[in-house]
């Protein structure tokens, strides 16, 4: 993959923005840094504009300043690019909007570092797609990023296979995390400008994500909440709960109680590595089949991975701000 792609961004002006600047809307209504307008700014129809009256748009756009005159739109939302642009004229940040201007905005993204991960022919789950984010489920037992062990087999590979074999362009940009172990649903987004609304959306968005996992043992209470602190080890991959560790905090529902193991729901409100794992072990029930942490369970069923699967993720679409759900089942592996 190499070459370069383009995202259209177009915000219908309400009322309530009628006198802001071109700029002040940019990063107040639709997100965009500073650092992203200059580089909008660096096109000649990188920040355009269609006037309410397009009659005066000429003078208006390269002048910098409007006429003030006014007309009835739709309500103000982020809208997907349709249509022509032989109305659409060049437009400064610090000219001003008014209701009914239609602002156009084109992010140029060169994506020849794209080929840094070599596309695989091996299959990937899509649950959800569109032109800003794609939405993976993604198998246990499987890396998401390209590591010096696993150059070419890891789920950013496929997803490169994926965009070659479907004509896309785009580098590969991971919104959260999954460890190789877990299994279930995984976001990325397809440009620059949707990465960073999304990743402004992780702490909201970890707290609207859960999880299912098999954990050893009888719990005693169906629901609870472990705060403890998680931290580092001598051992680099492996974490404990410790007093000068960062808060981590788990809530967790058991769903099915079976005889040695129990079904749990859960949810975080941080994001530790393997805090769920750490947590489990931590209270005395680790999750089935974790070769870090519960290597003292006298009987996993059989499963060869740290039972845990997300379950469950909510996020605004970073464009349109439409809130979406998706859930995805256990795989078969944890279907005891």
């Amino acid at each position: 993959m190499s070459g370069q792609s383009v995202r259209v961004i177009e915000y219908l002006v309400t009322a309530s923005d009628s006198g802001r600047t071109v700029k002040e809307v940019m990063s107040g209504r639709l997100g965009f840094s500073v650092k992203e307008i200059t580089r909008c700014k660096q096109f000649d129809d990188g920040i355009m504009v269609r006037r309410a009256d397009s009659g005066e748009s000429g003078n208006e756009s390269e002048s910098g300043s409007g006429s003030g005159n006014e007309s009835k739109g739709r309500s103000g939302s982020r809208s997907e690019s349709e249509g022509g642009s032989f109305l659409f004229l060049p437009v400064m940040v610090k000219a001003n909007l008014y209701e009914g201007d239609l602002l156009r905005i084109k992010i140029y993204e060169a994506n020849e570092n794209a080929g840094e991960v070599i596309p695989s022919d091996a299959a990937i789950d899509v649950v959800y797609e569109d032109e800003d984010v794609i939405l993976l489920n993604k198998p246990g037992d499987l890396v998401v990023h390209p590591s010096y062990a696993h150059h070419t087999d890891s789920l950013s590979n496929a997803l490169a296979g994926y965009y070659e074999r479907t004509g896309q362009n785009h580098v590969i940009r991971t919104i959260g995390r999954l460890d190789r172990e877990t299994s279930g649903l995984i976001l990325f987004a397809k440009n620059r400008y949707s990465a960073a609304i999304l990743s402004n959306q992780k702490e909201s968005m970890s707290r609207r994500k859960e999880y299912l996992a098999l954990a050893y043992g009888q719990f005693t209470e169906k629901e609870g909440t472990i705060d403890a602190p998680i931290g580092e080890t001598d051992t680099r991959m492996i974490r404990r709960v410790s007093e000068d560790g960062k808060r981590a905090v788990t809530h967790y529902r058991v769903v099915e109680q079976h005889s040695d193991y129990a079904l749990l729901r859960l949810f975080l409100e941080t994001g530790r590595t393997h805090q769920i794992r750490v947590h489990m072990q931590h209270i005395g029930h680790p999750l089935l089949g974790d070769s870090l942490y519960g290597k003292d369970i006298p009987d996993s069923h059989g499963l060869k991975r740290a039972a845990l699967h997300a379950a469950h993720l909510e996020f605004a679409q970073p464009v349109t701000g439409r809130l979406l759900s998706f859930d995805s089942e256990l795989p078969d592996e944890m279907k005891l």
